[in-house]
């Protein structure tokens, strides 16, 4: 059973947490949009995540946690970007010029530590832990006949659940566009089989390899 009121009261922590990302936001909107837009943006975004808390699930699985609070701050973005007439994807456009700048960083062989049986113990030890919560997903090596040197398949992702929870449905096919950047920045190829829409998610990955980028995200890089 995952836990609903689980962050009324670590909200004072939450909302600190979420200035931090506004903070991040606000150069790309003020160059966007102007000083009162950026301004209204801000007030509703902290008002609308304010509504949010004591709606957001609590899992015990730590990766997992992160994944919805940063998810939670995205959708308080986007429901104050929609009431001032933007879009979903003109919030994951700023998001994504964040994380490109953020990963430029990351060294490419952390990628072959990460694809390397040593952290495929501790994935395989979130993906089972997780599992239990009701994130219903496993851990997969390949073979030498694969194609993929690791696999991650969710039966039933949380993240998805919690999206249809508040109404996200234009939010959907967009929430794991971080890792066409987060992935292909450590050298490590990304391939999607299959959409989210499917009800399955399978990432597979390679080393060394170029990422598949489907074409409704690639609108968000360029």
């Amino acid at each position: 059973m995952i836990a609903k009121n689980y962050y009324i009261t670590r909200e004072k922590k939450l909302l600190k947490h979420l200035n931090k990302t506004l903070t991040s936001f606000s150069p790309f909107l003020l160059k966007k949009y102007g000083n009162e837009f950026t301004k209204n943006i801000i007030i509703e975004a902290r008002d609308d995540f304010k509504e949010l808390i004591p709606r957001i699930p609590h899992y015990k699985t730590a990766a997992y946690q992160t994944i919805i609070i940063a998810n939670a701050e995205l959708i308080a973005l986007v429901r104050a970007m929609k009431k001032n007439g933007k879009t979903v994807e003109d919030v994951f456009k700023i998001q994504a010029g964040i994380m490109k700048k953020k990963t430029s960083k990351i060294p490419s062989f952390i990628g072959k530590i990460w694809i390397s049986k040593f952290a495929g113990y501790f994935l395989n030890k979130i993906a089972v832990k997780g599992t239990e919560e009701g994130w219903i997903s496993k851990y997969v090596r390949g073979s030498k006949d694969d194609n993929f040197e690791v696999s991650i398949i969710t039966e039933k992702c949380g993240l998805v659940e919690y999206l249809k929870s508040e109404g996200m449905t234009d939010y959907l096919k967009y929430c794991n566009f971080i890792d066409f950047i987060i992935f292909p920045s450590m050298n490590i190829g990304l391939r999607q089989p299959n959409t989210i829409d499917t009800g399955k998610c399978v990432y597979c990955m390679k080393y060394n390899t170029k990422s598949e980028i489907p074409e409704y995200l690639q609108k968000l890089y360029n």
